[in-house]
């Protein structure tokens, strides 16, 4: 483990999963902050003639949140690069804010091989399994255990409160039907039929 003032010289794959990072979160993040004036409301936003605008500011807490962590995830990333070098504390970071990216996800879930391809194209699935293979020596175990324990949690909300109360039947059948009334585009219902391998 590391001290607390040590510095950890960038290896050429944390380097890599880094890059990564400052491309993607930080990337997202700068979008999602800075998207306020081309972003469109979504159909399911209008209840009547007008946009709803209690369901637009929800939405948009929700959406200026993910660019937050995004923005923060990529900075720390960008900021070891310039130095050339991490802090445990930095590395903390990075482990903890994948892991309540992952937690997302796995609270998530939607039904299917649907389900398994958004996991499977998810950056932070890939670069926790490399976090957790490579530098975990490095940083406390109460924070191994935070990490952990975020994870569980995901996948307990989703076996029992998601598949339950919020996608019951858990099928692909459903999320369909309710993103079809929900006024999910054409185009893109098109994409998730595509991913999930359903067929009319």
């Amino acid at each position: 483990m590391l001290s607390p003032t040590e510095l950890y010289a960038l290896t050429p794959l944390l380097k890599g999963v880094l890059w990564v990072e400052v491309i993607v979160y930080l990337g997202i993040g700068v979008y999602e902050i800075l998207d306020d004036f081309w972003v469109k409301p979504q159909p399911w936003m209008r209840l009547g003639p007008t946009p709803n605008s209690y369901l637009m500011i929800k939405d948009k807490v929700g959406h200026k949140m993910h660019g937050g962590l995004c923005f923060l995830l990529g900075f720390i990333a960008l900021n070891g690069l310039i130095e050339g070098a991490v802090t445990r504390f930095e590395l903390e970071l990075c482990f903890v804010s994948l892991a309540l990216l992952m937690m997302t996800i796995w609270m998530t879930r939607i039904p299917g091989r649907l389900g398994v391809t958004v996991i499977l194209t998810k950056p932070e699935f890939w670069l926790q399994i490399l976090m957790f293979g490579y530098f975990l020596p490095l940083i406390q175990p109460w924070v191994v255990g935070l990490c952990l324990g975020l994870n569980i949690w995901g996948i307990l909300v989703n076996v029992l409160h998601t598949r339950r109360q919020v996608l019951s039947p858990f099928a692909y059948e459903t999320l369909r039907r309710d993103a079809v009334e929900a006024g999910l585009g054409e185009r893109e219902l098109r994409a998730f039929d595509k991913f999930a391998g359903h067929k009319d």
